[in-house]
């Protein structure tokens, strides 16, 4: 062979990558967050939680969980956290009136997100996943207009009042989850299959269905998340605080939510928010009343017209545009009716829970605003963080006059206030680990395609 073949074979040789396309299956590996929190100090945490519940195990389903929530998850986790400033509070004050334990409050999480309007897939609705009969029996409205499992307080009293019955039936509250979740028909088989009543919920948790199996150990991670996140670099999201900073007074008439926008200048979203119960915009007043939950820098402004305003005056808010003389005004934004306050603690030894107590703020909202957990102990000079109303709102008579005339706001609606359409929530989405493809080496062949 002379030279001028053998350098042409040799070119072959090397072009032949270029001209041949390999199909090369890239290596996968999932990119799932590993906790760097040694096991016995999560156990140990754990065992801060109260255990009159449900033992706190730490076992590779919480653990898996906790993973999720700090890793994969957290995004998700900082807009759980940012809600639980807002309905955590609502919680306490029941289970505490009703002398149940305070970390039941943690069920929500697990059930909703801490989302009011989230809906199962069977039809469970509200924080608290009630179905439309069980609501019903325990005396809430659930029809076309008003839909009262949305409402943070009635559906919590709904849902502590039923789950105060499976414990009067099991006398142990982690039977009672189980049966809040699946049933108390599903957890008398299992008891039957696990040997008898005396059994508890680990002991018959393989007889359960799957979704129960996980369902205890799903709650105690989110427990630890809400207790320690801080100590996991998973901030809170942002949230506003006319969202958080709120309160309820009972209305006993009927009452357009348009009208409660025009009064008080809220933007409409935050009202709806706040009151996702009321399915087509307004209070029916029924008998009884209804709670309508407002930022509480606005209900002096609520309070004066709801007693100048006479309750049989017709209302004729459909008519009128979406609007409001301080809309007009620039004031979409509510930061400047709060003031923030930063103070450090005057004593050494101090939980969380007493530096709340002692500023009569409730504990989970300090925690949230400061980005401390429930069980911290404060030493002296540690810094806490909290807000209140620097300036709440008058009645201005006026206000409900004028919007018919005041040009309307183009980024609000002209229409009545309708429920904007609901995603269907069941706790937080099980998000799937981003895959990392592993880039191979460049060859000879990738290093002639370059030349050309």
């Amino acid at each position: 062979m002379n030279l001028s073949k053998q350098f042409t074979y040799l070119l072959f040789l090397l072009l032949l990558p270029v001209l041949t396309v390999r199909a090369e299956t890239p290596v996968e590996a999932q990119v799932t967050y590993i906790m760097e929190t040694a096991d016995s100090l999560v156990k140990a945490r754990l065992a801060l939680f109260d255990q009159s519940i449900m033992e706190h195990r730490f076992d590779k389903a919480v653990r898996r969980r906790i993973e999720n929530y700090v890793g994969n998850w957290s995004h998700a986790t900082g807009r759980v956290l940012a809600r639980s400033a807002r309905f955590f509070p609502i919680f306490e004050e029941q289970l505490a009136a009703k002398g149940m334990p305070l970390g039941l409050k943690y069920v929500t999480i697990q059930e909703s997100a801490l989302r009011p309007y989230a809906t199962s897939h069977a039809g469970a609705g509200g924080l608290w996943q009630l179905m439309p009969g069980t609501a019903r029996e325990h005396g809430l409205v659930v029809d076309e207009i008003l839909d009262e499992r949305l409402d943070p307080e009635l559906g919590c009293a709904a849902g502590l009042e039923y789950l105060q019955i499976q414990y009067e039936r099991y006398e142990d509250w982690a039977l009672a989850l189980a049966a809040y979740n699946c049933g108390p028909g599903n957890v008398n088989k299992a008891l039957r299959k696990a040997g008898g009543r005396d059994k508890n919920y680990w002991q018959i948790r393989r007889f359960l269905p799957r979704e129960t199996r996980n369902y205890l150990p799903n709650i105690i991670a989110a427990a630890y998340v809400m207790a320690f996140h801080h100590l996991h670099d998973v901030p809170a999201g942002q949230m506003d605080l006319d969202l958080q900073i709120t309160e309820a007074i009972t209305v006993e008439r009927r009452l357009s939510l348009h009208r409660v926008i025009q009064v008080t200048g809220l933007r409409p979203d935050v009202v709806i928010e706040l009151n996702a119960q009321y399915l087509k915009g307004y209070l029916p007043g029924l008998p009884g009343g209804h709670r309508l939950r407002l930022p509480k820098r606005v209900m002096p402004a609520m309070r004066s017209y709801l007693t100048l305003h006479p309750a049989d005056a017709p209302e004729t808010d459909a008519d009128l545009p979406w609007t409001s003389p301080r809309l007009h005004k620039g004031e979409l934004t509510s930061e400047r009716y709060y003031s923030q306050y930063r103070t450090t603690v005057g004593s050494q030894d101090t939980t969380l829970r007493q530096v709340a107590g002692s500023f009569r703020i409730p504990v989970d909202q300090l925690a949230i605003w400061s980005n401390r957990g429930e069980f911290d102990s404060l030493a002296l000079f540690d810094e806490v963080v909290f807000y209140n109303v620097s300036e709440y709102l008058p009645f201005d008579p006026r206000d409900r006059d004028t919007p018919a005339a005041a040009p309307q706001v183009d980024m609000l609606p002209a229409a009545p206030v309708r429920i904007p359409n609901r995603n269907r929530v069941n706790g937080l989405p099980e998000v799937q680990p981003a895959v990392k493809t592993e880039k191979r080496k460049p060859g000879l062949g990738d290093i002639l395609k370059s030349w050309f």
